[in-house]
C-alpha cells in the first residue's frame, strides 16, 4: 500500500489501467465491499487494485477509517476523471456492439433557459434531425467545451464581452406581464400607476443581468416613479417568478425570451408597449473539435432558426 511518509520520485509514464473499474466503483460507493460486489469480486481484490493505482499515482487517493472509507482531495480529482472516461468508454461499446453509431449533441446551458425555453421544444428538433441524443447539461458555471466535452453552449452575456466566434441569439429585455386572472378580480390595467393594485414579484438573483434590470428601472423608462405595490414576494430563480405570476399571484418584471410561450399559451399578459432593454444577449458557443459533425450543424441551425422565426 502506498505510504504517505515516503518520498519517491515522480513517475513520467502512464498509469496501468487494470485498476480504474475498482477504484470508480470503490469512489461511488465509498466501500471496499460494496465496489466488489459490483464488479464480481472479493474485497480483497479490490483494495488491492486500489492500493497499486495509490502507488502509480504517488499519493493516497482514499482515507481510511474504520468501517468507512472518504476520498481525498487527489481521489476526487482522479474519480471525476476515470467516471467520465469510463462512461465514454462504455457508451462507444455499446454502440460498435449494437453496430450502431450514436448521434449526440452535449449541451450546457443554465437552468433557466433548459427548464423555460429548450426543453419545451425539445419535440419540435427531434421531429427535424431523429436520431439525434441530445444530453444537457444545466449549471450556471462557466466549462471548458474542449476539455468536459461538450458540443455547444447557451450563455447569457453582455453584448460587447461575448466570444467572436459566438453566434446571437437573442438580446433580453423586460417588460411587466401578469395573468388574464388578475386583471378579471382586479380591473384592467391601462397605467402604470394600476400596478400599484397587485403584489409585486421580485427576482433577486445572483445574475449581473437580474441586478442591473429591475421595476425602479422600468417605472422610470415608462415616465413614473414612486408606485408603492401592495406587497411584495421575492424569489431568486425567474422560472419560479413566472409560475407565480402566470397563477395570479401578482405582477412581475418579466424577462424576453421567457415570457413569450407565457404570452402564447394566453397564461401572462404584457398590457405596455415600453420593453426595458438589457445590454445582455444569448449566445451560442460551439466546440470547435465538433462544429462540423452533421448532429451539431443540424442542432446549431435549428437553434439559430427558432429565435429568427420568433423575431419575424
Amino acid at each position: 500500500m502506498y505510504a504517505p511518509h515516503m518520498t519517491r520520485r515522480a513517475r513520467t509514464r502512464p498509469i496501468q489501467l487494470d485498476s480504474l473499474r475498482g477504484f470508480d466503483a470503490a469512489a461511488r460507493h465509498l466501500s471496499f465491499t460494496q465496489a466488489a460486489k459490483e464488479l464480481s469480486l472479493t474485497q480483497s481484490s479490490i483494495s488491492r487494485q486500489v492500493a497499486a493505482l495509490e502507488d502509480d499515482v504517488g499519493q493516497p487517493l482514499f482515507t481510511r477509517k474504520t468501517r468507512a472509507l472518504e476520498l481525498t482531495h487527489a481521489g476526487h480529482r482522479l474519480a471525476q476523471a476515470v467516471r467520465k472516461a469510463l462512461a465514454e468508454v462504455d457508451a462507444s461499446v455499446q454502440e460498435l456492439r449494437s453496430g450502431q453509431t450514436q448521434r449526440r449533441v452535449a449541451i450546457t446551458t443554465f437552468p433557466s433557459f433548459a427548464s423555460l425555453w429548450l426543453i419545451p421544444r425539445l419535440p419540435a428538433f427531434s421531429r427535424v434531425a431523429p436520431g439525434v441524443e441530445l444530453r444537457i447539461d444545466s449549471t450556471e458555471l462557466k466549462v471548458d467545451l474542449v476539455a468536459e466535452q461538450f458540443d455547444v453552449a447557451i450563455r447569457l452575456t453582455r453584448a460587447d464581452t461575448a466570444p467572436r466566434d459566438a453566434i446571437a441569439l437573442t438580446m433580453e429585455d423586460y417588460t411587466p406581464v401578469l395573468a388574464p386572472s388578475l386583471i378579471e378580480r382586479h380591473g384592467p390595467v391601462k397605467t402604470p400607476q394600476d400596478l400599484a393594485r397587485f403584489t409585486q414579484l421580485v427576482m433577486e438573483d445572483a445574475g449581473t443581468s437580474s441586478r442591473e434590470h429591475n421595476w425602479p428601472e422600468w417605472l422610470a423608462l415608462a415616465g413614473v416613479k414612486n408606485v408603492k405595490p401592495a406587497a411584495r414576494l421575492v424569489f431568486n430563480f425567474i422560472d419560479q417568478t413566472l409560475q407565480a405570476a402566470a397563477r395570479g399571484q401578482g405582477v412581475a418584471l418579466g424577462r424576453r425570451p421567457f415570457i413569450d410561450d407565457f404570452i402564447e399559451r394566453g397564461e401572462l399578459v404584457a398590457p405596455f408597449s415600453q420593453r426595458l432593454p438589457s445590454r445582455y444577449g444569448y449566445f451560442l458557443l460551439r466546440n470547435p473539435e465538433r462544429a462540423d459533425a452533421p448532429e451539431v450543424k443540424a442542432f446549431c441551425d435549428w437553434l439559430v432558426s427558432q429565435f429568427a422565426h420568433h423575431s419575424l
